[in-house]
């Protein structure tokens, strides 16, 4: 009997030893060596004192007159504490036995430590505020957290993020930068569907009347509608390589403003096919003959030009008020929208006769013109090209682009022709895959950028929604 008390007891005691590493096996391996080092030591004294106990029952006095010394001991020397029973179990407990504690995701996971007395207890002042919610029904869990400690940049928050993915369990993960010092992660267990890889295809129907200002065009990376406002913009930019989608977005971004009265549209077609024959009876100006008289789409834009500049400093639509969009659009004093597809017939000068080339120069200057000036006027210049380069788009007309819409591309050079330069961890036009046709990286006034997709709305759809709407449009631009 008194030997089946022995194994008993030597078994309850190396039972102990494994249990105490039970609770934190899933995080010490990922943790710093000497952390685990400590903790290690702290287990094997803790089994120590219990097995003395367990054989020496009366050793309890003894055991804990030497505790008592070995705590005022540490008060100089902290590493003492880990001879304690149970000290760092204890301390280690209660921030790394609940894996969805903010806590535990900043300093296990992106190493965020306190920054006193780090290495020995958990304790000291956090520099940082972090909240987060654990993995929901659709795989994803989220981590927000502010941190002013120097270093902490996005690079060093992408680079956790990455490492962590084993100590969170998870596949995927995205960083949201949400201002200085602020970041948001996502992490998914396992790869998440994107919304923009399936085809958006609406018809005319879907769209709403124009409200004056806004156009929705499709659907965001979050799954929310994608939505330009032509209020205070006077210049926007929209680039991809051949069969990126480009035409079909053209359509969506300018169907709604061809079918109201509070809008004049004047497009030039620099390709002079079919694309855009849908919308030529409703276009105030159609030119689709630009690269082979290049004379008449000159005095065309100088004449659109000289009108955005007569219009701002008339201002016709206010006696007293600059601004048009302080009024707003209407039938009366409609916006102006000046469409240039395929603009490198109108900007590039290579291999153009002398006479040409002065010719693209005054078409530069028109459309430097009302992009620098109709912003208060109620006039935008929306250029297009399939060969996004610095000569198809002056980056003195570019820059003053405040959207620029970049569907797939190939070269990080044609991805900058659209954008300017693209901040880091923004997504780039050249990771948007080739079967993803109408996805584009919007770049808005604030500098950063977001993958969207447009919508799909066949031309022969359009048509029909302009034809319908011809008669509808001049009765209610006569009633206001």
């Amino acid at each position: 009997m008194e030997i089946l008390y022995l194994i008993l007891k030597v078994c309850a005691i190396l039972g102990l030893f494994t249990l105490l590493f039970l609770p934190l096996s899933n995080v010490t391996e990922w943790d710093d060596d000497a952390w685990y080092a400590r903790f290690v030591v702290s287990a094997l004294a803790t089994t120590a004192w219990v097995g003395l106990l367990v054989f020496v029952p009366g050793a309890i006095i003894a055991c804990a007159a030497v505790w008592a010394i070995l705590l005022l001991c540490s008060v100089h020397v902290p590493s003492l504490r880990n001879l304690l029973p149970f000290w760092r179990w204890a301390l280690a407990l209660r921030h790394r036995i609940k894996g969805d504690s903010p806590v535990f995701i900043v300093e296990r996971v992106l190493g965020l430590r306190p920054i006193e007395d780090a290495n020995t207890d958990f304790k000291g002042v956090r520099d940082y505020l972090a909240a987060y919610r654990s993995y929901d029904d659709s795989g994803e869990a989220l981590l927000e957290f502010s941190c002013g400690i120097s270093g902490v940049t996005d690079e060093f928050v992408e680079k956790k993020a990455t490492d962590g993915l084993g100590a969170m369990g998870a596949e995927a993960y995205k960083v949201e930068h949400l201002g200085p010092g602020h970041w948001l992660l996502h992490f998914w267990k396992t790869e998440p569907k994107n919304p923009l890889d399936d085809s958006i295809e609406i018809k005319a129907s879907d769209l709403a009347q124009w409200d004056g200002k806004t156009v929705t065009y499709g659907l965001t990376e979050a799954g929310e509608p994608a939505r330009l406002s032509y209020a205070q913009t006077s210049g926007i930019v929209v680039g991809g390589v051949p069969g990126a989608g480009k035409s079909a977005g053209a359509t969506l971004l300018t169907l709604p403003l061809l079918a109201s009265p509070k809008a004049s549209v004047a497009i030039f077609d620099g390709k002079g096919g079919m694309d855009w024959s849908w919308a030529e009876k409703s276009a105030s100006l159609f030119n689709n003959d630009c690269d082979l008289d290049l004379d008449t789409a000159t005095d065309q834009l100088e004449q659109l030009a000289q009108r955005c500049v007569d219009d701002l400093k008339a201002h016709p639509w206010s006696s007293a008020d600059p601004d048009f969009w302080h009024s707003g659009a209407s039938a009366l004093h409609p916006f102006h929208l000046v469409v240039i597809d395929e603009c490198q017939t109108l900007f590039d000068t290579t291999g153009r006769s002398k006479e040409d080339k002065a010719l693209v120069e005054r078409c530069k200057r028109a459309v430097a013109t009302i992009v620098r000036k109709g912003r208060s006027a109620g006039w935008c210049v929306m250029l297009l090209t399939q060969k996004p380069t610095a000569d198809s788009i002056p980056t003195n007309i570019r820059d003053n682009c405040v959207v620029r819409f970049a569907l797939r591309v190939t070269t990080r050079e044609a991805a900058e022709a659209v954008l300017g330069s693209i901040p880091d961890g923004d997504p780039k036009p050249t990771e948007i895959p080739s079967t993803r046709r109408g996805g584009a990286v919007v770049q808005a006034e604030d500098g950063h950028a977001q993958s969207v997709r447009f919508a799909y709305l066949p031309v022969t759809e359009a048509a029909k929604a302009l034809e319908s709407s011809t008669l509808e449009t001049v009765v209610h631009g006569l009633e206001e």
